[in-house]
């Protein structure tokens, strides 16, 4: 029987790939081949069996299963009714297509967590099994062990052997024995403290280091370094023509702030960069460092969910003629009439139109900060530090500027929010205030670009509130202040200008609601200039 597939994920340990360049050895403990593969294996098992310990509180919860299912967590199913016609009918009926979803609760939650128990089991078999086995053990030092990992790990299982039958050499594909062999792979183990071990895979002829597993006593983490990434892709004859530049290093890790309390973190330890070419034109991209730039905690103690961002600065530098889609009409082709007499027929005919499209376009995102936090039983769901950075966020053509955002400019650029119910309507508060402003000036590019929406040309929308702490309460066709002043306005024109006072509704005009949806969309999407007014409120 041969053996076609080239398996890596649960082979290599299950965590994904990471990459680390040490800029400096740090002083290593003394370690055994066999301790230290036992050690990697028990600290694997007990961090994640820990993690889904603490994680109970969520599988248990109706109001976790409620939100997922709104964001589209449930499943959905659809039949069609009708009799089956042949040939043109005018008696035919249209088929009917009814559909019905089906929300997610806490048996669906149950049963994805027990599909995580397995998977961690497995994973931990893998590793006690078929990877750090002394079979395996190329060389060993007082501060290091090396494994060699081939094809009988990398490939599919050998076939099962008939009880009492002779076994005989697994036959492989030759493919995947190839691609093993190339691989070159290995397993560094080291101890970087009692307790701790580092697992570094070394790949290729230049055993360029492009994984560190980090499977601590209280932590499981894995670290990219993205510039040994590339080289050790580069080596191993992976199409990578067409990518400059890529470095920086990224770290995810899971760990244990207290028993039943993990939490599972995404950072940024060295700014990312990457210089790609696309034909004549190159794009590049960069983004900061920041530690934890994403995290998510379990603390199933106080039996709370966290969610927070904390994204750097992030930089996109490119050709205008790469975005030119995203801020205008995509409609590129002109109708040649070709028929005698003006008459459009079967002369007709399209072409492409080309544009000029000149200078680059820079995109500057501040950063993106904000925390979300859940505890069981509550109704109160609360989004704190919530903002885009410490300055300016914009997009520019060759320096001038077609939108520039500030949020909270003169309060710290950071806001909080708490979202409560109130009926079937749910109330806002947010304190130290609100004040969004947004500076639009397409126009710069405007002759390059067709169809940009005149909103977009040259306006400065203002959205603030009066006074501190303003709460709103938010239904499906009202916007009710309780607190504060809301002040919506546009400096291109001042007629649009609304506010609204405590005890005041807002809502789409009678007009604009009653205008067809797909042809207010394509005139107007995204201008709530006189679409918004004064309402009684209901």
């Amino acid at each position: 029987m041969m053996k076609s597939a080239f398996r890596w994920s649960s082979s290599c340990l299950g965590f994904g790939l990471g990459l680390l360049a040490c800029k400096s050895d740090p002083e290593l403990m003394q370690i055994s081949s066999n301790q230290a593969a036992l050690t990697a294996s028990e600290n694997s098992e007990r961090a994640l069996d820990g993690l889904l310990d603490a994680a109970d509180f969520v599988a248990e919860s109706t109001s976790v299963a409620q939100t997922l299912s709104a964001f589209g967590g449930g499943s959905e199913s659809c039949s069609s009714t009708g009799v089956a016609c042949f040939g043109a009918s005018s008696s035919c009926p249209e088929p009917e297509t009814y559909c019905s979803s089906q929300e997610l609760d806490e048996s669906d939650l149950e049963e994805s967590r027990a599909e995580l128990e397995q998977d961690a089991q497995r994973l931990v078999k893998q590793l006690r099994e078929r990877i750090l086995i002394p079979a395996n053990l190329e060389s060993e030092t007082s501060t290091s062990a090396t494994y060699r990992v081939g094809p009988d790990v990398l490939c599919d299982d050998p076939a099962p052997v008939a009880p009492g039958a002779t076994g005989t050499p697994p036959d492989y594909d030759s493919a995947c024995v190839d691609r093993a062999n190339r691989l070159q792979l290995r397993l560094r183990l080291t101890s970087p403290a009692e307790g701790d071990v580092d697992v570094t895979v070394l790949l290729g002829r230049e055993r360029n280091e492009p994984v560190v597993f980090e499977l601590h006593q209280h932590s499981l983490g894995v670290k990219v370094d993205l510039a040994q990434a590339l080289a050790a892709a580069r080596e191993l004859g992976e199409d990578a023509q067409e990518v400059e530049q890529l470095s920086g290093v990224l770290e995810l890790q899971l760990v244990e702030n207290q028993p039943r309390d993990y939490s599972l973190e995404l950072n940024v330890l060295e700014a990312l960069k990457a210089v790609v070419h696309s034909g004549d034109d190159t794009l590049s991209a960069a983004l900061g460092a920041s530690s934890p730039a994403l995290e998510l905690r379990v603390d199933g103690n106080a039996r709370r969910l966290l969610a927070s961002m904390d994204l750097g600065a992030l930089q996109v530098l490119g050709p205008l003629r790469l975005f030119a889609d995203a801020f205008g009409s995509q409609d590129d082709e002109l109708l040649l009439d070709a028929a005698p007499g003006g008459s459009t027929g079967s002369g007709s005919s399209t072409v492409a139109l080309e544009h000029d499209y000149h200078g680059a376009l820079e995109l500057f995102l501040a950063g993106f900060q904000g925390t979300l936090e859940y505890v069981a039983d509550s109704d109160a769901l609360n989004l704190r530090g919530l903002g885009f950075g410490d300055k300016t966020s914009f997009i520019a053509n060759d320096g001038q500027r077609l939108l520039a955002l500030d949020l909270n400019a003169a309060q710290g650029r950071h806001l909080d929010v708490v979202l409560e119910p109130a009926g079937d309507r749910t109330k806002v508060s947010i304190s130290p205030g609100f004040d969004l402003r947004l500076a639009l000036a397409f126009h710069h590019i405007a002759d390059q670009v067709d169809g940009i929406a005149s909103q977009l040309l040259d306006d400065t929308w203002h959205f603030w509130f009066d006074g501190a702490h303003p709460v709103v309460v938010a239904g499906d066709d009202q916007l009710r202040v309780e607190s504060g002043t809301l002040h919506l306005e546009s400096s291109a024109d001042p007629s649009a200008n609304t506010s609204v006072s405590a005890g005041q509704c807002l809502a789409e005009t009678a007009a604009s609601s009653g205008v067809d949806a797909d042809a207010q969309s394509s005139s107007s999407d995204g201008d709530w200039r006189h679409r918004l007014e004064l309402s009684v409120c209901q």
